[in-house]
């Protein structure tokens, strides 16, 4: 089923106002970055790295039968954002 050229317009016109979470970086042309990320200083910041990579740690060391394929992936992506979050 091919969407309709109306409604495909309407969608993109609907998300113009709704798509707000990423806005152009500054630094790099091409890239995002996230608006709703704020701390309440350094301290947080490392409290925040430090609990994400617990929770890669923790995620690594659990012998789950029901365990995915993508498990490695949401790790290396969690650990992917402390990394970038580092000042």
């Amino acid at each position: 089923m091919k969407p309709k050229r109306k409604d495909l317009e309407k969608l993109i016109r609907s998300a113009k106002y709704k798509l707000i979470t990423l806005e152009p970086s500054n630094v790099q042309t091409g890239k995002f970055k996230a608006s709703f990320l704020q701390f309440d200083g350094y301290l947080d910041l490392f409290i925040t790295i430090e609990s994400l990579i617990n929770v890669c740690i923790m995620a690594s060391h659990v012998n789950n039968s029901n365990g995915t394929e993508d498990d490695g992936l949401d790790i290396r992506k969690t650990l992917q954002l402390a990394n970038k979050l580092l000042p």
